[in-house]
C-alpha cells in the first residue's frame, strides 16, 4: 500500500507498531520516503461505523488544561484580508468559523458528517450545513474552503481530496490545518523511544487517526494536487499533553512529566520553526 501522503511505494515497521480496537489489529507502517506513519490496511466501512457512531467525540485529555490546537484566528485573518465571497468549512464542528465568516461578510457554508450535528449547527448559525457535499447538486462552490483536523481521518485520501477540491472554484483558496504527529520534535522522539523500548506492550487505541503525518509528507501531499503554495507554517502546541497544571495535578507524576516534556519540546522546536513542530497551517491556490 502506497503512502497516502507522498505516494511513496516503500514502507517498513513503525515505532507505533500495531494497535488494537475491539479485538482487531491495526498495524501502522512508516513510509521510507517521507516518514509518515499510516494504517495498512485502512479500517473498513464496518469499523468506521463503529468508531464514528452516536457516542463519538473528539474531545480528549484527562489532566490539567488541554488546549484546542486549532487556529481559528489564522482563518479569520485570511477571510478579513480577502473580498467576501463563499466560505466553506469542511468539517465545521460546532460552527464557530461559520459565525466568524458571516461577521466578515461571507456567505458561510458548512459540511459536517453527523446529520444531528449538521441540523444543530444550521439552526445555531443560520448557515447552510450539508452532510454529503459532493452529492448535492446545489452545493455552492467556494472562494475559500477550510479543512481543519480532517485529513488524518480519511481512509480513501486521494479520492476524498479530489472530491473536496471540486468544491473550490478555479483560482480559489484551500486553507488546511492539522496535526503532524510523526514530525520531528523532542516530544515525538521521546514517545517513539519509549515505544521501541516496550515493543510487546499492547496499545488499545481506535484508529481514528489513520495518518500520523510529517511536515514533509503533508507538504508533498498538497503538491501532488497541483496547488500553488502560498503559506506553509509549523508550530508546536501542547496538545495532547496538558498546556497547564492545576494544583491538584502536582501529585500526578504523569501529568507533570508530560507538561514538562512538552514545554522543553516547544522551546527546542522554536529554534527550527520551519522544520520542527506538531501542527501545520497551509494556504494553497487551486489552478484556474
Amino acid at each position: 500500500m502506497a503512502c497516502p501522503l507522498c505516494g511513496g511505494e516503500q514502507s517498513g515497521a513503525s515505532w507505533l507498531g500495531t494497535t488494537y480496537y475491539r479485538g482487531r489489529e491495526f498495524p501502522y507502517v512508516e513510509c521510507t520516503s517521507c516518514g509518515t506513519l499510516y494504517c495498512a490496511p485502512m479500517p473498513d466501512a464496518s469499523v468506521l461505523a463503529e468508531m464514528y457512531g452516536p457516542d463519538y467525540t473528539q474531545e480528549g485529555g484527562t489532566a490539567g488544561h488541554v488546549e484546542n490546537p486549532k487556529e481559528p484566528g489564522r482563518v479569520v485573518e485570511w477571510l478579513a484580508r480577502l473580498a467576501p465571497g463563499t466560505f466553506v468549512d469542511y468539517g465545521c464542528g460546532q460552527g464557530e468559523l461559520l459565525i466568524e465568516a458571516q461577521r466578515n461578510g461571507w456567505q458561510a457554508v458548512g459540511v459536517e458528517f453527523s446529520e444531528e450535528v449538521a441540523r444543530a449547527v444550521a439552526a445555531r448559525t443560520g448557515a447552510q450545513v450539508f452532510t454529503r457535499a459532493h452529492e448535492q447538486a446545489d452545493f455552492p462552490t467556494a472562494d475559500v474552503l477550510h479543512i481543519g483536523d480532517v485529513i488524518e481521518h480519511l481512509t480513501r485520501l486521494d479520492e476524498q481530496m479530489q472530491e473536496i477540491l471540486r468544491l473550490i472554484k478555479p483560482g480559489g483558496l484551500l486553507l488546511a490545518q492539522g496535526p503532524l504527529e510523526a514530525n520531528t520534535s523532542l516530544f515525538t522522539s521521546v514517545l517513539a523511544t519509549a515505544r521501541r523500548l516496550r515493543p510487546t506492550r499492547r496499545t488499545e487505541m481506535a484508529p481514528y487517526h489513520v495518518l500520523l503525518a510529517t511536515a514533509r509528507g503533508q507538504r508533498e501531499f498538497f503538491r501532488r494536487f497541483y496547488l500553488e503554495e502560498i503559506e506553509y507554517t509549523l508550530r508546536e502546541v501542547a496538545w495532547p499533553a496538558p498546556s497547564g497544571l492545576a494544583l491538584a495535578d502536582l501529585g500526578r507524576p504523569r501529568a507533570v512529566g508530560l507538561f514538562a516534556l512538552r514545554r522543553c519540546s516547544q522551546a527546542l522546536s522554536a529554534l527550527r520553526p520551519r522544520v520542527w513542530g506538531n501542527r501545520y497551517f497551509y494556504v494553497g491556490r487551486k489552478p484556474n
